[in-house]
């Protein structure tokens, strides 16, 4: 793995907007644009297989985590509130479906690939992973700046339309032209379109549709309870049978609405399922630890700090995102990093920092994405501290064939 600079596409950002990838100028670090494709990591393939591998690996790892944490009745360690045990519990037996996930993994290099989060629940980067950065392999490589051979993994788009067509077929039994309401939450309350939750949505649509579903895009927000009908509305009054969200699971258990999720269910088919609840949760590094201690996989994570006192650490909190108030933490227990943020109250977990890839000023992490029960393909995004956080950049890939005809 290594880090090559490389002459952008002279109209990079009208291209992008051809694959509906609208969000490429969102401010990053130094003010740059969140899309950086001035450069790209090179991979080799057997680096791709090692990575590939690791994601299966944990994906089976964190189903076995989810029936330990159910049949225990653990669900209080993260936070879900009683009257929602049940939700999911049943949603887990049942095998309410699951379409995608992001595991974000840290790579040293040299061979070792560690879990630090599963995006389980709201995973977003889905555009720019599965769309823009393929479309830049195959102009770049068509206009000479890559390899002629080089190849990216990255089979998301065509593993979504798979993964759509077989929940709507053979999980849920529908006929084509059945429809599927696609959420997301539309602003944070100063009426600003959430452009990145929007594309990831609109995108979401496209691979439903091409798996023969009939999408209709809302917004979270006029999502409401019919208490007659004892079902979902969206603004129009359409009854919401089955709808995938751009929305946490978290987040609407708090909600005044969250109280019908229960009575909604054999009414409303929810995507991602409510099981997903214990995924999306960093108490899930500490239960992976504990079934599985010393896995190659795994860094040691804890519910106290005490247990890695003498050793480097992360503070994370149990439902933060983006980086908001993790904390890295040296050998000595002074915080040598901190991001800002408005999470914490729910708790915190405590992980073993992890080794990066030696890249000159960059820490990159490897978004590796799971659709159904297969890996996808990857993204990086790479900041220039320690922490990856809201401000990162994300930088296209590339696998070198060289490597490709060795491997071979």
């Amino acid at each position: 793995m290594r880090r090559t600079e490389i002459t952008p596409r002279p109209d990079w950002r009208s291209r992008l907007d051809e694959v509906g990838f609208s969000f490429y100028d969102l401010e990053s670090e130094g003010g740059r644009p969140y899309w950086n494709e001035a450069a790209a990591y090179v991979f080799s393939l057997t680096e791709i297989e090692l990575i590939e591998q690791a994601t299966a690996e944990l994906f089976a790892r964190c189903m076995e985590a989810v029936e330990f944490v159910v049949r225990q009745g653990r669900f209080d360690e993260f936070g879900i509130p009683e009257r929602f045990h049940e939700l999911v519990r049943a949603s887990w037996d049942d095998d309410d479906p699951t379409v995608y996930g992001r595991f974000d993994l840290a790579y040293d290099g040299d061979g070792t690939v560690k879990l630090l989060e599963f995006n389980a629940d709201t995973p977003t980067s889905l555009v720019e992973t599965a769309a823009a950065q393929w479309q830049w392999l195959e102009e770049q490589t068509a206009r000479g700046a890559l390899p002629a051979e080089a190849d990216q993994f990255n089979g998301l788009h065509e593993l979504l339309i798979e993964q759509w067509e077989h929940v709507r077929s053979a999980r849920w039994g529908l006929a084509p032209g059945a429809r599927l309401h696609l959420a997301s939450l539309h602003d944070t309350g100063d009426g600003e379109l959430i452009v990145e939750d929007f594309d990831t949505v609109a995108y979401m649509a496209e691979t439903a549709s091409a798996a023969g579903f009939d999408p209709k895009l809302i917004f979270m927000e006029d999502v409401r309870w019919s208490v007659d009908d004892g079902v979902f509305l969206d603004a129009d009054d359409e009854p919401i049978r089955r709808i995938f969200k751009l929305y946490p699971w978290e987040w609407m258990l708090a909600e005044q609405f969250g109280g019908f999720l229960p009575a909604s269910r054999g009414a409303t088919q929810w995507v991602e399922p409510a099981w997903k609840l214990l995924l999306s949760n960093k108490q899930l590094l500490v239960v992976l630890w504990e079934l599985f201690p010393g896995h190659p996989n795994l860094l040691p994570a804890f519910a106290s700090a005490d247990v890695l006192s003498g050793r480097p650490h992360v503070a994370k909190p149990r439902l933060g995102r983006e980086g908001a108030n993790v904390r890295l933490i040296d050998a000595s227990g002074a915080v040598i990093a901190f991001a800002e943020g408005a999470y914490g109250d729910e708790g915190f977990v405590y992980q073993e920092q992890a080794r990066f890839a030696p890249i000159p000023d960059k820490t990159a992490v490897i978004g590796s994405w799971i659709v159904g029960e297969t890996p996808a393909g990857i993204d990086l995004r790479e900041t220039s501290g320690p922490i990856t956080g809201d401000l990162a950049e994300f930088v296209p890939h590339y696998i070198d064939p060289q490597h490709i005809e060795e491997a071979s």
